[in-house]
């Protein structure tokens, strides 16, 4: 079984050894301004451009499930189909405190920390999977993790999933 997650280690594959910090991205996304609470208009606004690029195009073995938008922040998760467990997820961050943090505790860290230029005002990806771009005040954060048995679909390479990370970023972005 191969591990794609978030944020954390240096390899975009990694067996059930990974660091503590790659195992948190959903609980991340999902917690992150928990007490807030978000306009769902918001949300599936955010859903909207999520899927505006398809992301079964841009993530060509893996297939992906409707769109769920929460109903108390400005984010978005579209679960993967085809893997034991995963999905496709954007938050918008107020304020950017969060991506502040990541890129304070991570940017030193050339394995799992590469900056992307031209996007956003400031855009960096932690462990090929995950990209923060932010603009102005705020931030946007788009994430793919998926859990695939050996036999199930090939996982994108770092360069196949900044790209496809990217183009997502660029529609929320226009949003």
């Amino acid at each position: 079984m191969a591990l794609l997650a978030g944020c954390g280690g240096g390899a975009a594959e990694t067996t059930n050894d990974a660091d503590p910090v790659t195992e948190s991205t959903s609980e991340q996304i999902d917690t992150q301004g928990s007490g807030d609470s978000a306009d769902s208009s918001d949300a599936t606004r955010v859903c909207e451009a999520l899927t505006a690029v398809d992301p079964d195009t841009v993530f060509a073995e893996l297939t992906f499930g409707e769109p769920e938008p929460s109903s108390y922040q400005v984010r978005c998760k579209l679960p993967v189909t085809n893997a034991e467990y995963g999905a496709l997820h954007a938050a918008f961050e107020p304020g950017a405190l969060n991506h502040d943090a990541l890129k304070r505790d991570h940017s030193d860290n050339a394995e799992m920390y590469r900056e992307v230029t031209g996007l956003g005002d400031e855009a960096f990806i932690l462990n090929d999977t995950q990209l923060q771009v932010r603009e102005g005040q705020d931030a946007w954060r788009v994430a793919l993790e998926a859990f695939v048995a050996s036999s199930g679909p090939s996982l994108p390479s770092p360069e196949a999933m900044e790209a496809g990370l990217t183009e997502i970023a660029r529609s929320l972005l226009d949003e």
